[in-house]
């Protein structure tokens, strides 16, 4: 017995031991708004730094900053605490702080080995767009508007202002011992600064203000960057000699030296989003990778030269060992812009649709994502499961795309520019909306391995673009909506035009019926969420409360909960039926493009602009616990027999809302109780 007692004990102990290191990598639940439960997403890439002495890399993106442990790849830190965006980072040179900036926040220095805030630099600061340590790690140079400050980065204090440029500062950095400063400015001049005196020299090189400049890790030379003619140039900072030209086949997106100044790193557009790699000395190209499926927008050098991590902004990283030329390692969990989000209909999935051609699939249980599906176009635009789950089916700028759940694999396509997507509750039928106005109807029984769409009808409407369509739940009425501002409810048997809705002032982005089919709820750019009698057209109730236009709406599936998304970031509830707010959720960086409810109801998924997904728990009400306490039980029994007979409209004893309180209200109150 006592060495059973000491084994319990023995395994209790290492369970307390190893439980910081489950919960410290369960990065879904690292700086959650409040009422958040989890975040699928990491945002969207913005750039990625090594520390100089490559213990750890920053990948920054649009919900905080990323520090990952260079050799395992595994997340340490989130690091928030700007109201914007961090628009620069940089690491000292021990590589042991972290030194942030946003667009008009204050810099905020971090340690790297805990993720604590240690200082933040108060002043005035506007428009930063790059920050550099010193060599030596004591000064902080900050790239603010058309000015450069230098701090003490030890004690936080501002030491001096260099002034001299006229336009925005877009790109600095030390020179050598770091006696002197190089900067680039949307002025169109690049300076060099002697950082003890303050003066300075323009160079004799004009910059289009709209290159980019890259500096090398020492400083010495600088590459300015023409994307849109295709080609990089190499100029000495301290003369603006120029040095050489490199010519890409497309349109560059990003570049990075190598830590010892001898590679430059290139990215470039459509097709094939290519990375070259080029002799700095020579202007010979060393190799060409063409793995990534998105735009390559951010790249960094290990310290040694031997590893490039790039990232795409369809939310990938690649590491790659540059010695042998092969991918190592795959990061995943970023997103580009979370256009749509789509419930499984047995809640085990969520499906999100990104700005750049790709679905995830999100595993409900581990909240990670597990498959990708690669869409073959910008934007996702729409998405719907169909009843039985065994298809998706997704509309964008460039095609409707079915998949096969099982296999994972495109069954069907029918290429033009459809947005908006909904299947029928028989699930025999899919439409999409075009942009051109007209809505296809599709048999979605005859769907077969990689075949043409077989179109069951055509809803010419004459209108503009569609930004939504719904099924009633019954099915036989379609409603669509789009810029025009007016809902169309369709025959689905005739496809003949039914009724026209009137009332929103803006476009409509978004419908969605109640489960009972009684409501339709229409949200529109004019900031109101309208309810109306599908039947009557009446116009039922109007919800205000959002202040840049409305979204995405959608009912729980008993119909007593509405939640929407706006353009002002918020999230909001309301009670379907009395039209009452019951609260709002924040914790979006950008607009709500999507929410979306599990089939149970519980939980309250939103897509925002930034890249990401945040879960929320909702606590249904039950209509059984008609005193409201939360629970059902005796009182409940109570307080609907002494209603007996009372008529219901309204009156929360008439549990099954037919009109009167009779014995099966009783009846589903007893039920409720088991």
């Amino acid at each position: 017995m006592k060495k059973r007692v000491s084994l319990i004990f023995a395994l209790l102990l290492l369970s307390i031991f190893m439980l910081p290191i489950t919960f410290g990598q369960n990065t879904s639940q690292w700086h959650l708004p409040d009422g958040a439960v989890a975040r699928l997403g990491k945002g969207s890439i913005i750039d990625i730094k090594y520390a100089p002495d490559g213990t750890h890399f920053a990948v920054v993106s649009t919900i905080g900053i990323w520090l990952y442990n260079a050799h395992t790849y595994k997340e340490t830190a989130l690091l928030t605490g700007h109201t914007w965006e961090a628009s620069a980072v940089a690491f000292s040179t021990d590589g042991k702080t972290l030194a942030s900036a946003s667009w008009n926040d204050p810099i905020q220095v971090w340690d790297v080995y805990t993720g604590q805030l240690r200082r933040t630099l108060t002043g005035y600061v506007n428009d930063v767009n790059a920050i550099a340590f010193s060599p030596d790690g004591k000064t902080l140079a900050i790239a603010n508007a058309n000015e450069i400050l230098l701090w003490d980065a030890e004690t936080g204090v501002q030491q001096t202002v260099l002034r001299g440029h006229t336009g925005s500062v877009k790109a600095i950095a030390f020179v050598g011992d770091g006696s002197k400063l190089g900067s680039a400015s949307r002025d169109g001049t690049i300076r060099v600064w002697d950082v003890l005196t303050e003066q300075h020299e323009p160079l004799d090189v004009k910059l289009n203000k709209y290159a980019d400049v890259v500096f090398s890790s020492d400083g010495k030379v600088l590459a300015v960057e023409y994307r849109n003619i295709r080609k990089i140039e190499l100029r000495e900072t301290d003369t603006g000699q120029f040095l050489r030209t490199f010519r890409t086949a497309e349109s560059i997106d990003a570049i990075a030296f190598s830590p010892d100044g001898r590679m430059l790193a290139s990215s470039s557009g459509w097709p094939n989003y290519p990375i070259e790699l080029w002799n700095a000395q020579t202007g010979e190209p060393f190799a060409t990778f063409t793995e990534h499926t998105g735009r390559v927008n951010a790249m960094a050098f290990s310290p040694d030269g031997k590893t490039l991590i790039s990232g795409s902004n369809n939310g990938t990283l690649l590491v790659r060992d540059l010695e042998t030329g092969e991918n190592q390692k795959t990061l995943q969990g970023y997103l580009g812009s979370v256009g749509v989000i789509a419930f499984s209909p047995d809640g085990e999935t969520l499906a999100s649709g990104s700005s750049e051609h790709t679905i995830q699939l999100w595993n409900m249980d581990t909240r990670q994502s597990h498959v990708k599906l690669e869409a073959n176009a910008f934007w996702v635009w729409g998405l719907a499961f169909s009843p039985d789950g065994q298809t998706i089916v997704s509309g964008s700028s460039e095609a409707v795309l079915v998949w096969g759940i099982p296999t994972r694999k495109l069954r069907a396509l029918h290429y033009n520019w459809y947005g908006a997507i909904a299947f029928s509750p028989d699930g025999e039928t899919f439409a999409s909306g075009r942009f051109d106005g007209t809505i296809r109807l599709w048999d979605a029984s005859t769907i077969h391995d990689r075949e043409v769409l077989q179109n069951r009808a055509m809803l010419d409407t004459h209108r503009d673009s569609f930004n939504s369509i719904v099924f009633s739940p019954d099915g036989k009425t379609l409603a669509s909506a789009g810029r025009e501002g007016s809902i169309l409810l369709w025959n689905v048997s005739t496809a003949q035009l039914k009724t026209t809705l009137d009332g929103h002032q803006e476009p409509i982005a978004t419908l969605a019926f109640s489960p009972d089919g009684r409501t339709l709820a229409s949200g529109s750019w004019d900031d109101t969420i309208r309810l109306w009698d599908p039947e009557t057209g009446i116009l039922k109730k109007t919800l205000t409360g959002h202040t840049e236009g409305v979204t995405s709406v959608a009912f729980t599936s008993d119909g007593a909960t509405l939640a929407s998304g706006g353009g002002d970031g918020t999230v909001r509830l309301w009670d379907a039926h009395t039209a009452q707010d019951q609260g709002i959720l924040t914790g979006h960086e950008y607009e709500v493009n999507s929410v979306a409810f599990s089939p149970d109801g519980r939980t309250l998924a939103s897509g925002g602009e930034e890249g990401t997904i945040l879960l929320w728990e909702i606590q249904p009400e039950l209509p059984e616990d008609v005193n409201g306490d939360g629970s059902v039980n005796i009182d409940d029994l109570s307080f609907v027999a002494n209603r007996i007979g009372q008529i219901g409209d309204g009156n929360a004893a008439d549990v099954n809302d037919d009109g009167v309180v009779n014995v099966l209200d009783l009846v589903a109150v007893a039920k409720a109780m088991e």
